[in-house]
């Protein structure tokens, strides 16, 4: 005989598997350069890019809400008991807050006012991220301008300027045979299996005779 569903390790396990995912996507997302540059230079990682890790992590980041909230409900005496203490002989009991959550509220309070007053180690680490947010660890050649990987072949010559027929005769020289100079850089990239960083380096590099 099966033993019946219980809901309280559900919504534990749950709460336990949706942590683990939003820690995983959370950090992943913390290593990925600012949006547009993640286009630049065909960001992605375990096989999934930009887009697909945010909906992860905002849906991972919902079941964890969810579950944290039920969780709550179900444990809500031990949560009480874990944040205070009451004393019974008391001729008036008093509600007295735990010395663990006092401290584990101080780390909070530290935490909070260290990132807002750019506190170090916190303030190191938001250096770090902006490094990377920037693309000063991922890009090698920064775009011609904004959303780059957005404007068509033509467009992207007429910025730089590079003759078109040349932008493409480079190009193909190294193997990167560009079908349709209309289409948008990311458009042309993801057809030849390349970054537009990388189509766009064999673009702008002349063949030496």
């Amino acid at each position: 005989m099966s033993s019946p569903f219980r809901w309280r390790n559900f919504v534990t396990c749950a709460l336990a598997l949706s942590s683990l995912v939003v820690a995983v996507s959370g950090v992943v997302l913390f290593l990925r350069p600012e949006g547009s540059l993640a286009r630049w230079v065909g960001w992605s990682a375990l096989g999934a890019d930009k887009r697909q890790w945010e909906a992860l992590h905002i849906a991972s980041v919902s079941l964890f809400l969810a579950a944290a909230l039920a969780h709550a409900w179900y444990n809500w005496n031990a949560i009480a008991a874990a944040v205070s203490a009451r004393r019974p002989r008391a001729p008036r009991p008093r509600l007295r807050l735990r010395p663990e959550f006092i401290a584990a509220l101080a780390v909070v309070g530290l935490v909070t006012a260290g990132s807002l007053a750019d506190w170090q180690p916190l303030a190191a680490l938001n250096a770090l991220r902006s490094a990377i947010k920037d693309g000063r660890l991922a890009v090698s050649v920064p775009p011609p301008a904004a959303d780059a990987d957005r404007m068509s072949v033509r467009e992207l010559c007429a910025k730089i300027p590079l003759d078109p027929a040349e932008a493409m005769a480079n190009a193909r020289a190294r193997g990167l045979a560009i079908a349709d100079p209309s289409k948008t850089l990311g458009e042309a990239a993801a057809e030849l299996g390349v970054s537009p960083e990388a189509l766009y380096q064999a673009m702008c590099r002349p063949v030496r005779p």
